[in-house]
């Protein structure tokens, strides 16, 4: 196997080579509203109350650190709510999480 080759025998650009037209060169970290998106797909479909910890772990792939920004700014717009219980989504998040389960297929 050559040098820029896949296992398939395809041809990939390294980030060094320009892109010719048409091309799109695929970033492996995820956008805030992709991560943003994840947290609130994960209480969507696991219902009830999860704790900081629970749901960082098994919602995101973000250092703690990162996922405590995301959930501030969630928690600002009233996405998620937070209690002595743990955190859980807030009825704007379900609408949010609707909406965007539908458009962001299309625009990714």
């Amino acid at each position: 196997m050559a040098f820029g080759e896949t296992l398939l025998g395809e041809r990939y650009k390294n980030e060094s080579e320009p892109l010719t037209a048409g091309e799109t060169r695929r970033s492996s970290r995820k956008s805030p509203v992709q991560i943003r998106f994840e947290i609130l797909e994960f209480l969507f479909y696991n219902a009830g109350a999860h704790s900081r910890t629970n749901l960082w772990r098994h919602a995101t792939q973000l250092s703690y650190d990162d996922f405590q920004k995301y959930l501030e700014y969630m928690k600002s717009k009233g996405l998620i709510e937070e209690s002595g219980e743990g955190i859980r989504l807030a009825q704007a998040g379900k609408e949010i999480y609707m909406k965007l389960r539908d458009t962001l297929p299309s625009i990714l």
